[in-house]
């Protein structure tokens, strides 16, 4: 099995693990704030931006390996299904993302008092269409690429990712 490819799965649930704990550290006592003061934010940026950074550049290293594959490029179709999946998602978040903006995107809702839901536009009919888009993307980009190692990635992702979700989610029923 590729080492880069086992270095990406690592990271991705390493991500997901550093940012999860400061969600709870904070959502237990405010912790980070208390530790950190106003730079608790900034100390959560910065800790889980080296991971994502990390990621996403073995991520993209990866693309330069073989990779065993799931179909072949004779395959037309699936390749146009992918295609059209990833900008599909590529768009999504990034309206998403738009709607938020950075900060919020990020987690402030943790760091900040009285930070305002936003349920207006595809917030009204998906409750998290940023990581949605990105699933979608992702998934999108293994079809595409035909690649296993892109698809374990995809379902890695998400199958970590949900239970991020619903802690991400739990300032906002306060």
């Amino acid at each position: 099995m590729n080492s880069i490819f086992i270095l990406t799965i690592i990271f991705i649930f390493l991500t997901i693990f550093v940012e999860s704990t400061n969600l709870i550290l904070q959502l237990k006592g405010r912790r980070l704030t208390k530790w950190f003061g106003k730079n608790a934010f900034t100390i959560h940026m910065i800790s889980t931006g080296i991971f994502w950074i990390i990621t996403f550049c073995l991520f993209v290293i990866l693309q330069f390996e073989e990779h065993p594959l799931f179909h072949n490029s004779i395959i037309l179709n699936l390749k146009y299904i992918g295609l059209i999946l990833t900008i599909s998602g590529i768009i999504l978040a990034a309206w998403a993302f738009s709607l938020l903006g950075l900060k919020r995107s990020l987690c402030l809702n943790f760091f900040a008092e009285n930070v305002p839901i936003v349920n207006e536009s595809v917030y009204k009919y998906i409750k998290n269409p940023l990581d949605f888009g990105l699933w979608i993307a992702l998934i999108g980009f293994a079809i595409f690429t035909g690649s296993i190692y892109n698809f374990a990635i995809a379902v890695e992702f998400i199958i970590i990712m949900i239970p991020h979700i619903m802690l991400e989610n739990k300032p906002l029923k306060k």
